[in-house]
Protein backbone atom coordinates (compact mmCIF):
# COMPACT_ATOMS: atom_id res chain seq x y z
CA UNK A 1 0.00 0.00 0.00
CA UNK A 2 2.81 2.39 0.89
CA UNK A 3 4.66 1.55 -2.32
CA UNK A 4 1.52 2.24 -4.36
CA UNK A 5 0.94 5.62 -2.70
CA UNK A 6 4.61 6.52 -3.12
CA UNK A 7 4.52 5.54 -6.82
CA UNK A 8 1.41 7.67 -7.40
CA UNK A 9 3.08 10.60 -5.60
CA UNK A 10 6.23 10.31 -7.73
CA UNK A 11 4.14 10.06 -10.90
CA UNK A 12 2.09 13.16 -10.02
CA UNK A 13 5.23 15.08 -9.07
CA UNK A 14 6.94 14.10 -12.34
CA UNK A 15 3.94 15.22 -14.37
CA UNK A 16 3.86 18.57 -12.56
CA UNK A 17 7.60 19.11 -13.15
CA UNK A 18 7.30 18.29 -16.86
CA UNK A 19 4.29 20.61 -17.24
CA UNK A 20 6.20 23.37 -15.43
CA UNK A 21 9.20 22.95 -17.73
CA UNK A 22 6.98 22.98 -20.84
CA UNK A 23 5.08 26.05 -19.60
CA UNK A 24 8.25 28.01 -18.88
CA UNK A 25 9.79 26.92 -22.19
CA UNK A 26 6.65 28.14 -23.97
CA UNK A 27 6.92 31.54 -22.27
CA UNK A 28 10.61 32.06 -22.99
CA UNK A 29 10.13 31.00 -26.63
CA UNK A 30 7.38 33.52 -27.38
CA UNK A 31 9.82 35.73 -29.28
CA UNK A 32 10.07 33.10 -32.02
CA UNK A 33 6.30 33.29 -32.61
CA UNK A 34 6.56 36.77 -34.16
CA UNK A 35 10.26 37.04 -34.99
CA UNK A 36 12.22 34.81 -37.35
CA UNK A 37 15.98 35.36 -37.38
CA UNK A 38 17.71 32.86 -39.64
CA UNK A 39 20.72 34.82 -40.85
CA UNK A 40 21.75 36.73 -37.74
CA UNK A 41 20.69 40.06 -39.23
CA UNK A 42 17.56 42.20 -39.05
CA UNK A 43 15.03 42.65 -41.86
CA UNK A 44 11.32 43.33 -42.20
CA UNK A 45 10.77 39.75 -43.43
CA UNK A 46 11.87 38.47 -40.02
CA UNK A 47 8.71 39.84 -38.42
CA UNK A 48 5.36 38.09 -38.79
CA UNK A 49 3.51 35.09 -37.39
CA UNK A 50 5.47 31.82 -37.28
CA UNK A 51 3.61 29.15 -35.24
CA UNK A 52 5.67 26.28 -36.63
CA UNK A 53 8.91 28.06 -35.76
CA UNK A 54 7.51 28.70 -32.29
CA UNK A 55 6.75 25.01 -31.69
CA UNK A 56 10.24 24.06 -32.87
CA UNK A 57 11.78 26.61 -30.51
CA UNK A 58 9.69 25.34 -27.57
CA UNK A 59 10.85 21.78 -28.27
CA UNK A 60 14.46 22.90 -28.64
CA UNK A 61 14.29 24.93 -25.41
CA UNK A 62 12.67 22.07 -23.49
CA UNK A 63 15.19 19.44 -24.60
CA UNK A 64 18.11 21.78 -24.03
CA UNK A 65 17.13 22.11 -20.37
CA UNK A 66 18.39 18.58 -19.75
CA UNK A 67 21.84 19.26 -21.25
CA UNK A 68 22.32 22.79 -19.91
CA UNK A 69 24.70 21.71 -17.14
CA UNK A 70 27.64 21.41 -19.56
CA UNK A 71 26.73 24.40 -21.76
CA UNK A 72 28.25 27.85 -22.06
CA UNK A 73 26.73 31.25 -22.83
CA UNK A 74 27.92 34.70 -23.83
CA UNK A 75 27.38 37.65 -21.51
CA UNK A 76 28.71 41.10 -22.51
CA UNK A 77 30.95 39.46 -25.09
CA UNK A 78 32.53 37.04 -22.62
CA UNK A 79 31.92 33.31 -22.52
CA UNK A 80 30.86 31.68 -19.23
CA UNK A 81 30.07 28.13 -18.20
CA UNK A 82 26.43 27.90 -17.10
CA UNK A 83 27.57 26.12 -13.96
CA UNK A 84 28.91 27.34 -11.58
CA UNK A 85 28.15 30.90 -12.83
CA UNK A 86 24.37 30.56 -12.48
CA UNK A 87 24.70 29.07 -8.97
CA UNK A 88 27.13 31.74 -7.74
CA UNK A 89 24.99 34.63 -8.99
CA UNK A 90 21.81 32.98 -7.71
CA UNK A 91 23.16 32.58 -4.17
CA UNK A 92 24.37 36.21 -4.17
CA UNK A 93 20.99 37.55 -5.33
CA UNK A 94 19.00 35.38 -2.91
CA UNK A 95 21.18 36.51 0.03
CA UNK A 96 20.41 40.14 -0.84
CA UNK A 97 16.71 39.45 -1.43
CA UNK A 98 16.02 37.46 1.73
CA UNK A 99 18.17 39.72 3.89
CA UNK A 100 16.03 42.62 2.68
CA UNK A 101 12.88 40.56 3.34
CA UNK A 102 13.90 39.80 6.93
CA UNK A 103 14.89 43.44 7.47
CA UNK A 104 11.54 44.59 6.03
CA UNK A 105 9.45 42.41 8.34
CA UNK A 106 11.55 43.21 11.43
CA UNK A 107 11.58 47.00 10.96
CA UNK A 108 7.91 47.06 9.91
CA UNK A 109 6.93 45.15 13.02
CA UNK A 110 8.84 47.55 15.30
CA UNK A 111 7.25 50.66 13.76
CA UNK A 112 3.78 49.10 13.67
CA UNK A 113 4.03 48.06 17.32
CA UNK A 114 5.25 51.52 18.35
CA UNK A 115 2.38 53.07 16.35
CA UNK A 116 -0.12 51.61 18.84
CA UNK A 117 1.28 53.81 21.59
CA UNK A 118 1.37 57.04 19.56
CA UNK A 119 -1.03 59.86 20.31
CA UNK A 120 -3.91 60.43 17.87
CA UNK A 121 -2.21 63.51 16.46
CA UNK A 122 1.09 61.72 15.92
CA UNK A 123 -0.73 58.76 14.34
CA UNK A 124 -2.22 61.09 11.72
CA UNK A 125 1.19 62.61 11.02
CA UNK A 126 2.79 59.19 10.77
CA UNK A 127 0.19 57.94 8.28
CA UNK A 128 0.65 61.09 6.19
CA UNK A 129 4.40 60.52 6.19
CA UNK A 130 3.87 56.93 5.01
CA UNK A 131 1.71 58.14 2.14
CA UNK A 132 4.35 60.69 1.15
CA UNK A 133 7.19 58.14 1.18
CA UNK A 134 5.06 55.59 -0.65
CA UNK A 135 4.59 58.04 -3.51
CA UNK A 136 8.34 58.33 -4.13
CA UNK A 137 9.54 55.99 -6.93
CA UNK A 138 12.13 53.33 -6.05
CA UNK A 139 14.67 54.72 -8.47
CA UNK A 140 14.62 58.15 -6.79
CA UNK A 141 15.36 56.56 -3.41
CA UNK A 142 18.20 54.46 -4.85
CA UNK A 143 19.82 57.35 -6.69
CA UNK A 144 19.34 59.61 -3.68
CA UNK A 145 21.10 57.12 -1.38
CA UNK A 146 23.98 56.81 -3.83
CA UNK A 147 24.35 60.59 -4.10
CA UNK A 148 24.25 60.90 -0.31
CA UNK A 149 27.09 58.39 0.13
CA UNK A 150 29.11 60.14 -2.59
CA UNK A 151 28.51 63.56 -0.96
CA UNK A 152 29.60 62.25 2.44
CA UNK A 153 32.74 60.81 0.89
CA UNK A 154 33.56 64.10 -0.84
CA UNK A 155 32.90 66.09 2.33
CA UNK A 156 34.66 63.86 4.85
CA UNK A 157 36.92 61.56 2.82
CA UNK A 158 35.33 58.62 4.64
CA UNK A 159 33.96 55.84 2.45
CA UNK A 160 30.85 54.88 4.40
CA UNK A 161 29.45 52.18 2.08
CA UNK A 162 30.51 50.42 -1.10
CA UNK A 163 28.30 51.65 -3.94
CA UNK A 164 28.98 49.49 -6.98
CA UNK A 165 29.84 45.88 -7.71
CA UNK A 166 32.18 45.89 -10.73
CA UNK A 167 33.29 42.32 -10.12
CA UNK A 168 32.91 42.41 -6.33
CA UNK A 169 29.89 41.72 -4.16
CA UNK A 170 28.18 44.67 -2.52
CA UNK A 171 25.53 43.99 0.12
CA UNK A 172 24.59 46.62 2.69
CA UNK A 173 23.31 49.55 0.61
CA UNK A 174 21.42 47.36 -1.92
CA UNK A 175 19.73 45.55 0.98
CA UNK A 176 18.74 48.85 2.60
CA UNK A 177 17.42 50.29 -0.69
CA UNK A 178 15.59 47.08 -1.57
CA UNK A 179 13.79 47.03 1.78
CA UNK A 180 13.04 50.76 2.09
CA UNK A 181 9.85 50.99 0.01
CA UNK A 182 8.50 47.53 1.02
CA UNK A 183 8.92 48.58 4.65
CA UNK A 184 6.43 51.40 4.06
CA UNK A 185 4.00 49.01 2.36
CA UNK A 186 4.26 46.37 5.12
CA UNK A 187 3.92 49.01 7.87
CA UNK A 188 0.66 50.17 6.28
CA UNK A 189 -0.59 46.58 6.11
CA UNK A 190 0.42 45.80 9.69
CA UNK A 191 -1.06 49.02 11.07
CA UNK A 192 -4.39 48.18 9.46
CA UNK A 193 -4.27 44.64 10.88
CA UNK A 194 -3.27 45.95 14.33
CA UNK A 195 -6.13 48.47 14.33
CA UNK A 196 -8.64 45.81 13.33
CA UNK A 197 -7.38 43.44 16.03
CA UNK A 198 -7.50 46.13 18.71
CA UNK A 199 -11.21 46.60 17.96
CA UNK A 200 -11.98 42.92 18.55
CA UNK A 201 -14.08 42.00 21.57
CA UNK A 202 -11.46 39.70 23.07
CA UNK A 203 -9.13 42.70 23.51
CA UNK A 204 -11.77 44.69 25.37
CA UNK A 205 -12.65 41.63 27.45
CA UNK A 206 -9.00 40.96 28.40
CA UNK A 207 -8.45 44.60 29.39
CA UNK A 208 -11.71 44.57 31.40
CA UNK A 209 -10.40 41.55 33.32
CA UNK A 210 -7.43 43.62 34.47
CA UNK A 211 -4.75 42.74 31.92
CA UNK A 212 -2.66 45.68 30.77
CA UNK A 213 -2.89 46.86 27.18
CA UNK A 214 0.76 45.92 26.59
CA UNK A 215 0.22 42.40 27.93
CA UNK A 216 -2.80 41.84 25.67
CA UNK A 217 -0.87 43.05 22.64
CA UNK A 218 2.19 40.88 23.35
CA UNK A 219 0.29 37.71 24.24
CA UNK A 220 -2.64 37.78 21.83
CA UNK A 221 -2.72 40.59 19.29
CA UNK A 222 0.77 40.08 17.87
CA UNK A 223 0.13 36.38 17.27
CA UNK A 224 -3.03 37.15 15.29
CA UNK A 225 -1.27 39.92 13.37
CA UNK A 226 1.54 37.56 12.33
CA UNK A 227 -1.03 35.00 11.18
CA UNK A 228 -2.68 37.65 9.01
CA UNK A 229 0.70 38.74 7.66
CA UNK A 230 1.39 35.24 6.33
CA UNK A 231 -1.21 35.80 3.60
CA UNK A 232 0.77 38.82 2.34
CA UNK A 233 4.15 37.08 2.10
CA UNK A 234 3.73 36.32 -1.61
CA UNK A 235 2.83 39.94 -2.39
CA UNK A 236 5.86 41.22 -0.46
CA UNK A 237 8.17 38.75 -2.22
CA UNK A 238 7.06 39.73 -5.73
CA UNK A 239 7.11 43.42 -4.87
CA UNK A 240 10.72 43.15 -3.72
CA UNK A 241 11.63 40.97 -6.68
CA UNK A 242 10.39 43.62 -9.11
CA UNK A 243 12.59 46.21 -7.37
CA UNK A 244 15.54 43.82 -7.42
CA UNK A 245 15.94 44.26 -11.19
CA UNK A 246 16.48 48.00 -10.71
CA UNK A 247 18.75 47.48 -7.70
CA UNK A 248 21.09 45.08 -9.47
CA UNK A 249 21.25 47.33 -12.53
CA UNK A 250 21.92 50.61 -10.71
CA UNK A 251 24.46 49.10 -8.31
CA UNK A 252 26.18 47.18 -11.12
CA UNK A 253 25.82 43.98 -9.13
CA UNK A 254 27.02 40.71 -10.65
CA UNK A 255 23.69 39.16 -9.73
CA UNK A 256 21.14 36.74 -11.09
CA UNK A 257 18.34 38.87 -12.51
CA UNK A 258 20.23 40.05 -15.65
CA UNK A 259 20.00 36.44 -16.88
CA UNK A 260 16.27 37.04 -17.32
CA UNK A 261 16.64 39.85 -19.86
CA UNK A 262 20.25 40.17 -21.03
CA UNK A 263 20.90 36.60 -22.19
CA UNK A 264 19.34 35.44 -25.46
CA UNK A 265 19.45 31.70 -24.63
CA UNK A 266 15.80 30.77 -23.96
CA UNK A 267 16.82 27.60 -22.08
CA UNK A 268 18.97 29.58 -19.67
CA UNK A 269 16.15 32.09 -19.21
CA UNK A 270 13.77 29.21 -18.47
CA UNK A 271 16.08 27.88 -15.76
CA UNK A 272 16.40 31.39 -14.31
CA UNK A 273 12.59 31.75 -14.12
CA UNK A 274 12.23 28.36 -12.42
CA UNK A 275 14.94 29.22 -9.90
CA UNK A 276 13.11 32.47 -9.13
CA UNK A 277 9.87 30.52 -8.58
CA UNK A 278 11.42 27.94 -6.22
CA UNK A 279 11.95 30.25 -3.20
CA UNK A 280 8.49 31.75 -3.76
CA UNK A 281 6.93 28.29 -3.59
CA UNK A 282 8.93 27.35 -0.50
CA UNK A 283 8.06 30.66 1.16
CA UNK A 284 4.35 30.20 0.47
CA UNK A 285 4.45 26.60 1.69
CA UNK A 286 6.28 27.58 4.88
CA UNK A 287 3.93 30.50 5.59
CA UNK A 288 0.90 28.25 5.00
CA UNK A 289 2.34 25.62 7.35
CA UNK A 290 2.93 28.22 10.08
CA UNK A 291 -0.57 29.61 9.58
CA UNK A 292 -2.10 26.14 9.70
CA UNK A 293 -0.19 25.30 12.87
CA UNK A 294 -1.23 28.58 14.49
CA UNK A 295 -4.90 27.90 13.73
CA UNK A 296 -4.63 24.39 15.19
CA UNK A 297 -2.97 25.77 18.33
CA UNK A 298 -5.85 28.18 18.77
Amino acid sequence: MFIKRFSVYILNLSIKIVLLLISVSSITSLRSLVYLNTNGGFSSSDFGFFPLNYLKTVYKTFTHLFTLYDSTFFYFGQEYAVFPYIIDTYIYTMVVLFSALVLTIFVSFLFSYAFLFFSKHFKRLFKSLLLLIDSIPDIIIILGSQLLVIHLYQATGFKLLRLYGFGRHVYLLPIICLSFVPIVMVIKIMIKIFEEEMEEQYVEFAIAKGLSRTTVILRHVIRNVMKSLYSHIGLIYWYMLSSLFIIEFLFQMQGFTPLLYRVSDSSLTSVAIIMILIPFGLLKAASFRFYERSVLND
